[in-house]
């Protein structure tokens, strides 16, 4: 993709949106959005009036490489920010020659795993085993394993991968590096969210389709303040929150139709490069193995959106610091330690009612 082609596909938004919407997100994280702009009509307004003018968004296919070079990935991928396809960059490590659901029950069925369920409102969770999670795939459930912490508790498995080729395509200045890797059967669907994280994903084994939007088209996702580590595109409908495989322009999701981005379908061996604060939605062709291997380089997601990046470090619950330190351990935790904190916001809610009522008799 050429410059000029780069500057038109953000055509839609104007500066002053843009900025005035950049307003909104820091008042919403340091405020809330109940206290200060809450009346946000007149902007949308605003938005539906312009944005139909540039024409229908498109999705484009991202760019497939074969044989990228290391200093054309970084010079120009990386440093713009744009999102590639390296072909089949990891068809002979060891993890695409030999991984599948029978070779991880065989392995580590017994794994003892924080499985939640991102497809329900409030995430509910439960403790379960990695052989279970592959027993309701391979029998047509719908359980998705999201984030397993692979490495971390079988580092064995690091010569699966060329870990030496990633951490070539790794920014300078890294606060950490992770291997997450995602395991669900076909037709299971990751709704549209971002992250800070940079991401080289390996396609493992099966399928998986991605759709991606630049964090330019924040105002029209509109989310809500990030959560832990990653902010999720918010459900204005029944349906849920927007989906970009089965796209419904209807009101509330109208401006969808005005903004533009990219797809791609992985197949085994193919590694896509996913910058910082890209919306994407992920929805598993086949039955999937996937592994994000991720990193954090400040600086490197501060350029691409230096909002984001000022909140996420100063208006997170819980801070950036400790959502971290769960995070290399185990992201799933670091749900559970959220949904643990709500419960006992909810018993002890429920524990002042019960009082109360007693006083009142």
């Amino acid at each position: 993709m050429s410059e000029n082609e780069y500057r038109d596909f953000i055509r839609s938004l104007s500066f002053s949106q843009k900025f005035r919407y950049g307003i909104f997100q820091f008042a919403d994280h340091f405020l809330g959005r109940k206290r200060m702009f809450s009346n946000r009509a007149p902007y949308y307004k605003e938005l539906k009036e312009t944005m139909p003018k540039h024409g229908e968004g498109r999705i484009m296919p991202i760019e497939r490489r074969k044989d990228l070079s290391l200093e054309e990935f970084k010079n120009h991928y990386v440093k713009k920010g744009i999102p590639v396809v390296m072909e089949g960059a990891a068809k002979d490590w060891p993890c695409v020659q030999k991984w599948s659901l029978e070779y991880f029950k065989e392995l580590h069925g017994k794994d003892e795993i924080v499985l939640v369920d991102q497809a329900i409102p409030g995430y509910p969770y439960e403790l379960t085993t990695l052989a279970d999670v592959i027993d309701n795939i391979r029998g047509g459930g719908s359980k998705y394993y999201r984030f397993y912490p692979l490495l971390a508790r079988h580092p064995e498995h690091l010569n699966d991968f060329d870990y030496k080729w990633l951490k070539e395509r790794r920014n300078p200045l890294c606060w950490f590096d992770a291997f997450q890797v995602f395991i669900g059967g076909q037709g299971s669907y990751t709704a549209l969210h971002n992250a800070n994280q940079s991401n080289l994903f390996v396609q493992v084994y099966g399928e998986k389709k991605w759709v991606l939007y630049s964090h330019y088209y924040s105002p029209v996702v509109d989310p809500p303040p990030v959560h832990n580590v990653y902010r999720s595109a918010p459900a204005k409908s029944e349906a849920g929150p927007f989906n970009p495989f089965e796209p419904d322009y209807n009101y509330p999701y109208e401006l969808y139709k005005n903004i533009d981005g990219y797809s791609v379908h992985l197949k085994p061996g193919d590694i896509l490069w996913n910058p910082p604060f890209y919306w994407h939605a992920v929805k598993n062709a086949t039955d999937s193995i996937g592994v994000g291997y991720r990193w954090l380089s400040p600086f490197y997601s501060f350029k691409i959106s230096p909002l984001y990046m000022l909140l996420d470090c100063f208006a997170t619950k819980p801070p950036i610091w400790k959502a971290y330190s769960l995070y290399k351990k185990d992201i799933n935790e670091l749900h559970l330690a959220e949904f643990k904190k709500l419960e006992e916001a909810k018993k002890k809610i429920a524990e002042q009612e019960a009082r109360k009522k007693a006083a009142a008799k």
